[in-house]
């Protein structure tokens, strides 16, 4: 196996690198070293009385003690969900991963999460049909209303821009007092978790939901802190996880023009439990990044 592969790589290592005839030998290779690793953590609270049943899949639904996400007001029989903290490249808590809400339960825990954390920006990397899981949480036409326990989550502007997504501005109130503009992006090109989308597809959702996430409506200078991005998609562990190694990977290669993917999975699955297991979806990053250095820098 090539030594360069497990570096830190350039633009020109990148190219060179998918360009091979033996590409995706390397990057499998690569790959089978990651997930030989041990990972270490405790899912006390999701197999406690009442919780284990929360979660979507026997396997891959448990969250680590360590980055789950707690609520502090209690929804429904509990205050579990299957969410966890994900890190970014410079920011801690950039992320909260989770699944698609599927009930009414699920819904209140979503928009709880989203307005305890003052999140600025949801990204869904599903679109629910009558063949997959997941409900809406919010209403798709403007000026319409959905409610949810306290909160009211008002669709202010629908944008169809871009023939892959929609981004559409909400505006949550709390019965209690305050509000919350945030911007929901609908990605709709990756239906089927095992038919990759087009890289330039991809990242055109990437750059835009990383433009409205420079410019978020409360400044960090104001907050004191930089809020976390909701990513979500059926069962939170590949579309989600893939959109933040590409996410944290931009950010590493905006910096410092290089990139270190096994790095930045391997710490990912130490913050979400078996997430990233899909071998095309590690190789699609590769895509992506040859892409981007390709054709964006």
């Amino acid at each position: 196996m090539d030594s360069n592969i497990t570096k830190t790589l350039n633009r020109e290592d990148v190219i060179k690198i998918t360009d091979k005839e033996k590409t995706v030998e390397f990057i499998y290779e690569e790959y089978n070293g990651i997930m030989n690793m041990k990972v270490e953590g405790t899912f006390d609270a999701c197999i406690s009385a009442g919780n284990l049943g929360t979660t979507r899949y026997e396997t891959g639904g448990l969250c680590f003690d360590h980055s789950r996400v707690v609520l502090s007001e209690k929804t429904g029989s509990s205050s579990y969900i299957n969410a966890s903290y994900i890190d970014g490249f410079e920011h801690s808590k950039a992320y909260i991963v989770t699944v698609t809400p599927d009930s009414e339960n699920t819904i209140c825990k979503f928009w709880t999460i989203i307005w305890e954390n003052q999140t600025e920006n949801i990204v869904m990397l599903n679109k629910p049909d009558g063949n997959q899981k997941g409900v809406l949480y919010w209403n798709l036409e403007e000026r319409s209303t959905f409610y949810c326990g306290k909160l009211k989550i008002e669709t202010l502007k629908v944008n169809q821009f871009h023939p892959s997504f929609d981004v559409t501005k909400l505006l949550v109130t709390h019965e209690d007092g305050g509000s919350l503009f945030v911007n929901h992006f609908l990605y709709k090109r990756w239906q089927r978790i095992d038919i990759l989308p087009p890289e330039c597809d991809f990242l055109d959702l990437m750059r835009m939901v990383r433009l409205y996430n420079q410019y978020a409506v409360t400044p960090e200078s104001v907050k004191g802190h930089k809020s976390p991005m909701v990513v979500h998609c059926t069962d939170g562990l590949e579309r989600s996880m893939v959109f933040c190694a590409i996410d944290i990977s931009i950010s590493q290669i905006q910096k410092t023009g290089k990139v270190n993917l096994p790095s930045i999975v391997s710490k990912l699955r130490k913050e979400r439990f078996n997430c990233l297991y899909d071998a095309n979806h590690y190789c699609f990053c590769y895509s992506v990044f040859y892409y981007y250095f390709t054709f964006l820098m």
